[in-house]
């Protein structure tokens, strides 16, 4: 198969991209024909054959908890600590929950999408006979796609979550004290409030979308050694047995 042919020929499938050793490559035709979907039903039908492999619910959970949580901390610190923007009359790591979860429902649907594409577009871009830059691609392209989606997130965190929102104040009466003074907090123009969120996003998110392809890769070898050694303990009990 040429590399020019992939992208017409192949449906994207998380394992070229977070399997060390697949088994196969997918293939499946994707070109129009009789009976074939076209247009939107083509890009849905290939979405839905994505999420057809169990992996890629694996990948979808692991990368958007590490993006939102662990990148939640590190964006928390920016925000709250470094740039003193303060927040509600809560704990730090209320304050952080707090954040990263609103995070985590807002961006897990947007990671759904960001995931296959970049999967997708890697595989046109390298090609299937070069595999070995598809995860480096893939990396550059979701992490690249998520910095920009979360660009506005300064704005959005400030109208549902932050300082004085009704989600805020809900919060602050049940794990925080509505009656303590709030530390003086630090405003930032509009322009400056995005610079300085796509500036952190980017180093921070490529990083962590890294650490998930990694992170997936050792579960499925992890796996597979497990399958191996039961297989093989399997073998040698019909062995032993008469």
């Amino acid at each position: 198969m040429s590399p020019e042919s992939a992208p017409m020929s192949l449906r994207p499938s998380p394992r070229w991209v977070f399997d060390p050793k697949p088994a196969a490559w997918p293939a499946g035709p994707t070109g129009a024909g009789p009976g074939r979907p076209t247009g939107w039903r083509a890009v849905l039908a290939g979405f839905a054959g994505f999420y057809r492999d169990r992996l890629a619910w694996l990948v979808l959970g692991v990368t958007s908890v590490l993006l939102t949580y662990v990148g939640g901390l590190v964006m928390f610190w920016f925000h709250a600590v470094e740039l003193g923007e303060s927040g509600p009359a809560i704990s730090w790591y209320a304050h952080w929950l707090l954040d990263s979860t609103v995070g985590f429902l807002a961006l897990t649907p947007a990671l759904a999408v960001i995931i296959p594409l970049a999967v997708w577009v890697s595989l046109a871009v390298a090609g299937p006979r070069r595999t070995g830059i598809l995860p480096w691609l893939y990396v550059v392209l979701t992490g690249g796609l998520f910095s920009l989606v979360t660009t506005p997130g300064p704005v959005a965190h400030d109208r549902f979550v932050g300082r004085g929102t009704w989600l805020a104040d809900t919060v602050t009466k049940l794990v925080g004290n509505p009656d303590a003074p709030l530390a003086p907090a630090q405003d930032y123009g509009l322009a400056a409030a995005l610079t300085q969120q796509l500036g952190a996003g980017i180093a921070l998110y490529l990083a962590l979308t890294a650490a998930s392809v990694l992170l997936v890769r050792l579960v499925l070898v992890a796996r597979r050694r497990q399958a191996g050694m039961r297989m093989r303990s399997v073998g040698e009990r019909v062995t032993i047995d008469p």
